[in-house]
């Protein structure tokens, strides 16, 4: 087994895509698509929303150039989702010759007990990204777009990030520092994970191999990955501004103060980088 596994996690629309793009450029790392391992029914035999297992085991063989029946086959000799995991990516880092690998989920911070039960030397970053930005953003795509429902949806994420973050298993970083200033910020997830420099994961010039994927594995276009078709760009930060009307921000602002988060949400705006 490939040893030191990294978990990355964020609120959607956060910036986890493109850090887990960007990571991934390293030589030593292998990271792919979305997996939500932690959704798997194992011992049910169902995948994602009740479906078939098997049908969950092929797509993931295909998210990860990997031939169905070699994903069968683990499936087969797994006890659990973790450990039919661990087979597939450590196949996946071991195909690409790279020594450890990353996977991308949101929830995945949502789970960081579990995370550490079945990968006690597992590395995790939580990416932050502006809660008016990530509003705004989903506002665009019309998906939890409500006062009430971000309003939970952040809180839930966002209060799960502050409590491991009092551990020193989690590293936190910026989606505004990721996009601001790179190399950085880059330079800190290596060292926390334990990898040496390498300038290209500093670097995004699009890619959009993974969006071709999804849409012929799934039909469906993703928002998100057709933004990693582009070059890093600071236009994504600020968007709010346009997007989303003042009493809006006022009852979202409310809302997060009666959940008992109002000065985290107000720590988190007021320490959020900015374009120069």
């Amino acid at each position: 087994m490939i040893s030191d596994p990294i978990f990355i996690g964020g609120l959607f629309k956060s910036g986890t895509s493109l850090f887990r793009a960007m990571l991934g450029q390293h030589s030593g790392i292998a990271a792919g698509l979305e997996t939500y391992w932690f959704e798997i029914d194992w011992e049910a035999h169902h995948g994602r929303g009740r479906e078939p297992l098997d049908d969950y085991v092929v797509r993931i063989a295909e998210f990860f150039n990997i031939e169905p029946d070699w994903a069968r086959g683990a499936a087969e000799h797994s006890r659990s989702a973790p450990e039919f995991l661990t087979s597939v990516l450590d196949e996946f880092a071991t195909r690409q010759g790279k020594r450890r690998w990353a996977e991308k989920t949101p929830g995945n911070i949502l789970h960081v007990p579990r995370i550490f039960k079945n990968w006690p030397d597992a590395k995790i970053i939580h990416i932050v990204r502006d809660p008016r930005d990530v509003y705004a953003s989903l506002r665009q795509v019309k998906k939890w777009d409500s006062v009430e429902v971000f309003g939970d949806l952040w809180c839930k994420f966002i209060q799960a990030g502050a409590e491991a973050a009092r551990t020193n298993i989690l590293h936190e970083i910026r989606y505004e520092d990721l996009i601001l200033n790179p190399e950085a910020c880059m330079r800190n997830v290596l060292e926390f994970i334990g990898e040496s420099w390498e300038p290209s994961v500093s670097r995004f010039s699009g890619k959009s191999e993974d969006y071709d994927k999804v849409i012929a594995i799934s039909g469906m276009a993703s928002s998100t990955l057709e933004r990693l078709r582009y070059p890093l760009t600071d236009r994504r930060i600020g968007i709010w501004r346009n997007l989303i009307k003042p009493n809006e921000l006022e009852s979202l602002k409310q809302f997060i103060v009666d959940r008992d988060l109002g000065d985290l949400y107000d720590l988190i705006i007021a320490t959020t980088p900015l374009k120069t």
